[in-house]
């Protein structure tokens, strides 16, 4: 879309030629270029040839070899000095008319090439047919009668006929080969003359199974459950497109509702994809549904190629009905899709942070409004996009659970001012008393606690209070964080690992480093030296390496062969264990923060965490420290009030002009010169300024462009301005204006995010 310097020019033909009628086919390369090409369909794959196949082009005046889909196919005239295409890279499409369509409409949404986009719908596993083998069939093709009248027939083709005679339809070659002792070359002789046909197909090698033994609890729907179940069944039996918001606290029953609906598609023959966030953060209910159906697909990213090669296509085929999966399952290959559920709809992990850089809620959205099916979202804390639109679009609509099962009180939650503590004690304290106090007593009832510190790591800053330095990354315009564990020193944005120090590196000063702020490790140590005699494990990026230690913890916390987890936001969500009573929240404070959204993502976060107490027995207990005692955001969290949240922060969206009001689109132009990243921003921004002013003046505006947050990563210089539009056909018309304008940067790196969930 937007073009460097050195961008090939895209030339198909230097001079003219004779016209001719014939097959011709466009073709979006897979690479930085929002075009879309026209070549000549050579007639060796004339008749083979399919839209969405992947395809060989020459490009450009050098005629250098790049991937492209192939977008439509046609009967048209065309010079003879047309290039035709190269060669055919995959032996038939991947992508069925629905998924093309789909795809077409995410590269204009997201401002991504065409090229780019289909490719991110099939995994390239898929492509490749991993997990497949190539199995030859034979079959009978001329009569005994023919065979006989031909000549002489040798005694191994005999023993081939004999061996053919109990065969119904084919037979594959090496059992054939094996039953009559011929070679392959005997087989391949008659295959020659007449008498056989000799067919090569790919079949799995071991077909993917992640079914396991039905598991039905024996407890019923409440009457809520069963409203809410009702209401998703009458709109699936009327096939009809519907976003229905299913809005409950947390422990309301939502998965119920979800399994009853998605049972209902089943039951007509349908089949149902349900979206989850990051699959490790689900295990439990991940597992817990694949227990309460047949025929499940589970799609994730800790999947093989063969793995996910296999299941796509027993997907495709009907085999799996059931989806369950990450991101990519929201490009499920379903034939006869009747219902999209997304769970925990606000998560910002359902934000694909590459190109083309789609957000899952709406990618189903749309898919399951060209469908004609409906959409269930769920949460306890939905985005305000979806709870402004139940308000405002007509296929919108809400569904409310308004108890936790079985009338459990929701937890109470008290708040611990830091504050105050800071007068009262000298220093900073890193756990408040009440804390301390009410986790002890959890712990002396043999109850189980939860600990959440969004920061990993042991220190996040070391200071030198003679010189004020402070331990900064060499690459990018952060602290470096303390890892004890290791005695390193890391960047949480470019990965840099350097040896811990203590002294001052400053050499005019001979100063010692002190730790400042803390993270899950430090809280994990001070933990342990408080209950000696308590199991505390820590989960966060740094000790959950894979999926498997991941759920060896989560099922040592089941056992109760762990007493207290430590953890970043990893561990607010998808947790449900029935000995869980207390829940510690550390740090609850945005004030740092120039995000728009950080009120928002502080009342999810709190709320998701507060609701893993109690969830069994008795209401639960949840405190959390903070220095903003008075933010309204936390003051809702805590009366567990997201109406009463959702109706403040929307008034002060509108009055500021901000999602769900307006549309984004986030610029971000990278350089290693600042000069130069400051420059090319400034020249797209003004670029950007002038398709606003031709075509949407007063329904758009450009904001910047100014250095990023953090505005040098990597060794890369950072500027951004926003796109800000009264709708999404106001943004995707601005869009594609720039687009049209071809605009030259002297900067190689250009980022476009529309809808985006973080300003930082």
């Amino acid at each position: 879309m937007i073009q460097p310097d050195n961008t090939s020019s895209g030339h198909l033909w230097a001079e003219e030629g004779e016209t001719v009628v014939g097959p011709v086919a466009s073709v979006a390369p897979v690479a930085p270029i929002d075009k879309v090409y026209t070549f000549r369909v050579p007639e060796e794959w004339s008749a083979s040839i399919e839209v969405g196949q992947r395809v060989r082009i020459p490009l450009g005046r050098s005629g250098r070899l790049v991937v492209g889909f192939v977008t439509s196919l046609d009967e048209a005239a065309w010079k003879t000095t047309l290039k035709p295409i190269e060669s055919l890279v995959d032996p038939r499409s991947y992508l069925n008319d629905e998924l093309l369509a789909l795809g077409a409409w995410m590269a204009k949404h997201y401002a991504c090439p065409l090229g780019r986009t289909l490719a991110a719908l099939v995994p390239e596993a898929v492509r490749k047919q991993a997990g497949f083998r190539k199995v030859e069939y034979v079959r009978m093709v001329a009569s005994l009668d023919d065979i006989a009248a031909a000549g002489r027939v040798g005694a191994k083709q005999r023993a081939v006929l004999d061996a053919m005679a109990d065969v119904a339809d084919a037979v594959d070659l090496a059992t054939l080969r094996e039953r009559s002792g011929a070679s392959r070359a005997t087989v391949k002789a008659m295959v020659e003359k007449g008498w056989l046909s000799l067919d090569a197909v790919k079949e799995p090698v071991t077909p993917p199974d992640f079914d396991e033994p039905i598991d039905e609890p024996d407890f019923e729907l409440n009457a809520d459950q069963r409203s809410a179940a009702e209401r998703i069944e009458q709109v699936i039996d009327d096939r009809a497109f519907r976003v229905l918001l299913l809005y409950g606290a947390s422990g309301s029953g939502k998965t119920e509702v979800y399994i009853r609906a998605m049972r209902h598609a089943l039951a007509a023959g349908r089949q149902v994809i349900m979206l989850v966030p990051e699959i490790a953060l689900t295990t439990q209910l991940v597992q817990r549904l694949a227990r309460r159906f047949t025929d499940v697909a589970i799609v994730h990213s800790g999947l093989t190629g063969v793995e996910r090669s296999l299941t796509w296509s027993a997907i495709r085929d009907g085999i799996k009905r059931v989806v369950i999966g990450t991101r990519s399952a929201v490009f499920a290959p379903c034939p006869d899709l009747g219902l999209i559920v997304v769970d925990e709809e606000q998560e910002p992990s359902y934000k694909n942070l590459q190109a083309p850089r789609f957000g899952v809620r709406d990618v189903a959205v749309m898919r399951a409004s060209r469908l004609g099916i409906p959409v269930v979202l769920g949460s306890a804390t939905p985005s305000l996009e979806s709870w402004h639109n139940c308000s405002r679009l007509e296929h919108y609509a809400l569904i409310r659970l308004p108890n936790r099962v079985r009338d459990l009180p929701m937890p109470k939650v008290v708040i611990a001012d830091l504050n105050q503590e800071y007068q009262e004690k000298s220093g900073v304290p890193l756990l408040s008393r009440i804390l301390i106090r009410r986790l002890g007593q959890v712990l002396e009832r043999k109850e189980q606690a939860v600990i959440l510190m969004n920061r990993r790591g042991y220190s996040t800053v070391l200071l030198c209070p003679q010189c004020k330095h402070v331990m900064r990354c060499p690459h990018c315009d952060a602290t470096l964080v303390l890892h004890a564990a290791t005695h390193e020193l890391r960047c949480h944005h470019c990965h840099l690992r350097q040896a811990m120090v203590e002294a001052c590196p400053n050499a005019s000063c001979d100063g010692r480093l002190v730790r400042v702020g803390g993270g899950t490790q430090r809280i994990e140590e001070r933990l342990g030296q408080l209950f000696p005699d308590a199991t505390i494990e820590r989960m966060d990026s740094d000790t959950m390496r894979n999926a498997e230690l991941y759920r060896r913890i989560i099922g040592d916390f089941e056992a109760k062969r762990i007493d207290v987890i430590v953890g970043t936001q990893m561990i607010a969500k998808g947790l449900d264990f029935p000995h869980v009573s207390f829940v510690g929240v550390i740090g609850a404070d945005t004030r740092f923060s120039t995000d728009f959204r950080a009120g928002e993502r502080m009342f999810q976060l709190v709320t998701q965490v507060a609701g893993r107490a109690g969830r069994y027995r008795s209401a639960g207990e949840v405190v959390v420290q903070t220095e903003e005692p008075e933010s309204a955001a936390l003051r809702a969290a805590v009366g567990h009030d997201f109406e009463a949240f959702a109706a403040g922060e929307l008034e002060i969206r509108r009055r500021t002009n901000m999602p769900p009001f307006v549309r984004l689109a986030r610029y971000v132009v990278a350089d290693a010169l600042e000069s130069r990243a400051r420059e090319s921003a400034g020249v797209l921004a003004r670029a950007v300024q002038a398709v606003v002013t031709e075509s949407a003046s007063g329904r758009a505006d450009v904001l910047g462009p100014m250095p990023c947050a953090i505005a040098r990563m990597r060794n890369q210089y950072r500027y951004e301005f926003v796109v800000r539009a009264a709708d999404a056909g106001t943004m995707q018309a601005v869009l594609g204006g720039v687009g049209d304008r071809r605009v030259k940067l002297a900067s190689r790196s250009v980022v476009v995010d529309v809808d985006p969930l973080s300003m930082t």
